[in-house]
């Protein structure tokens, strides 16, 4: 019994810190693990530590806003169109941006916040069980991997956090019937959640090893790549008494990827084919069935292909991304930045530029199967609305070549960190460090890769634009922009499109006049905060 009420509490607690979720809680016990055996055994710590694989896939798989959860920031981004249905909300600032009592921030925010908030609560509990066998003389490499994966879903969730609010609290203990209804009234300092951070990394990094057996489980690699984009936040800023500066920890950690680890860039056409099983992944979401924490389907391809289907000539297929209904796209930015080579092999690979014919029953006079379907204009003020919908190029990241054209869920693993990145994560701090020859050949080894002209020069906007062309919808370009004090000025520059931003204003407001420079920090939830203690802060500007 008292194993079940301590279930129950810590469910509680989950939907208490989750804006309500009545599915999470359940007045049943949904595996024959027990509690204490959970987090009192070796085995049972392995165990949960497989659970939080499957917690993990979560945001891709909730419903919500018809499955659109993980593309919120890149809706919020400066290379994203949002063109429709819940996601474009996001986008146009009618959610998200704490305006008009915004149904978005309490539903979408709050989630993020209740979700890895219970990613950490879980992972408290495992990581007491875990330290407690160790102090009793449990020295098995097995509990110290299970303790290692446990401590990144750790310092992984903090750091979601922190980059999406910043006024975040640390939390080590588990939560226990004594503690389940404690209120938190006051927020962590950035050197506090960031030394917990690189702790938990830093054990990680240690024990865990360059490959694994099964696909999908963190590795040194992916945990090193963590690392560096967290000592990146502090920048020009000394992360220890020796002076080391953010950028330099991060160059040092880059090369030691570089130099030690099995990982090598692939051809552009293999990046995203098949299920991401090759040297260039570090880290991936498995959803491919019967698989660590896979078997669930997405919708991530068919909220960023056009609705191509819906115009004469044109049906679902995979050669022209599959089924896809035009709710966000690149924007022109995106696109102009990868039109300057029409020859970068990202065009084709990562995105989808064109539409062909093919559908001889509804064919249009004129038209043959295999022409591009060109039929609006992006700049016309009477048909940009159906260009975006139907003709704007999409991203085919997501697409699963083996689910049929016509259905809308797809079982492709989802890519969240690779070498790619690593590189270009390496010129930023190399830059940065002074470094201009070494940042210079960072940054072209991604060039070269996609087969555009090496650069000459480098400068953080070259390294900003590489980023943009190279990782779209990755779920990286928010956070990254945000770090370096770009995401403001970048959004008022080049958000959506000027004709998207005049066509929102005529049901809500133009983003452009609205945005406001605090808005890079996510409103935290009225919801939230009345769940917390008294005078815990919500974000400047709110």
């Amino acid at each position: 019994m008292k194993n079940f009420r301590l279930l129950y509490i810590t469910l509680t607690f989950a939907v208490v810190t989750s804006c309500y979720q009545d599915d999470f809680l359940k007045d049943e016990l949904l595996t024959n693990n027990s509690v204490d055996f959970l987090y009192s055994s070796s085995e049972g710590i392995s165990n949960a530590v497989v659970g939080l694989y499957s917690l993990n896939r979560e945001p891709y798989v909730r419903d919500w806003f018809n499955g659109a959860i993980p593309l919120i920031l890149q809706a919020k981004s400066d290379i994203a169109a949002g063109v429709d249905g819940e996601i474009s909300l996001f986008s146009n600032c009618f959610w998200g941006c704490g305006l008009d009592g915004d149904y978005g921030t309490e539903a979408a925010f709050g989630f993020f916040w209740g979700h890895n908030y219970k990613i950490i609560d879980i992972t408290n509990s495992i990581i007491q069980g875990g330290d407690a066998l160790v102090q009793a003389g449990n020295s098995s490499s097995e509990l110290a991997v299970s303790l290692a994966e446990a401590r990144t879903f750790r310092a992984h969730a903090y750091f979601t956090l922190y980059r999406m609010f910043q006024n975040i609290y640390v939390k080590m203990e588990p939560t226990t019937p004594e503690t389940a209804f404690d209120r938190v009234s006051k927020k962590s300092s950035k050197d506090e959640i960031f030394n917990l951070i690189r702790e938990d990394l830093k054990y990680a990094s240690d024990n865990l090893s360059y490959t694994t057996s099964q696909f999908g489980r963190w590795n040194k690699g992916a945990v090193d790549h963590l690392r560096a984009k967290v000592e990146m936040w502090y920048g020009d800023d000394a992360i220890d008494d020796e002076g080391t500066t953010g950028y330099e920890a991060a160059a040092e950690i880059v090369d030691d990827i570089l130099a030690n680890g099995p990982y090598a860039l692939v051809d552009p056409e293999q990046v995203f084919a098949g299920e991401l099983m090759h040297s260039e992944t570090l880290f991936a979401i498995n959803f491919e069935k019967n698989t660590i924490g896979g078997g669930d389907w997405h919708q991530m391809n068919w909220q960023t292909v056009a609705h191509y289907s819906s115009e004469k000539g044109l049906k679902q297929s995979v050669e022209n991304g599959g089924d896809g209904f035009g709710f966000i796209s690149l924007n022109p930015y995106a696109v102009d930045l990868l039109n300057e080579n029409p020859a970068d092999k990202r065009i084709g690979n990562y995105y989808i530029f064109e539409y062909l014919y093919n559908d001889p029953a509804t064919l249009p006079a004129g038209k043959n199967i295999g022409d591009p379907f060109d039929r609006y204009d992006r700049d016309d003020e009477d048909e940009f609305f159906e260009y975006y919908k139907t003709q704007a190029p999409g991203v085919i990241k997501f697409l699963d070549t083996n689910a049929e054209p016509t259905d809308r869920n797809h079982f492709k693993n989802i890519m969240i960190y690779r070498l790619a990145e690593t590189y270009l994560l390496g010129a930023e701090a190399h830059f940065e460090e002074g470094n201009s020859a070494k940042a210079l050949d960072y940054l072209n080894e991604v060039r070269t890769r996609a087969g555009i002209p090496a650069a000459t020069t480098v400068s953080i906007e070259t390294i900003f634009e590489e980023r943009a062309r190279e990782l779209a919808f990755e779920g990286q370009r928010w956070y990254t922009l945000k770090r370096k004090g770009l995401l403001f000025d970048y959004l008022i520059d080049h958000m959506n499109s000027p004709l998207l931003n005049e066509y929102y204003e005529n049901a809500h407001v133009n983003p452009v006049e609205v945005y406001e420079p605090h808005m890079v920090n996510l409103k935290i939830p009225q919801g939230v905060l009345d769940l917390l203690g008294e005078g815990y802060p919500q974000n400047t500007g709110y």
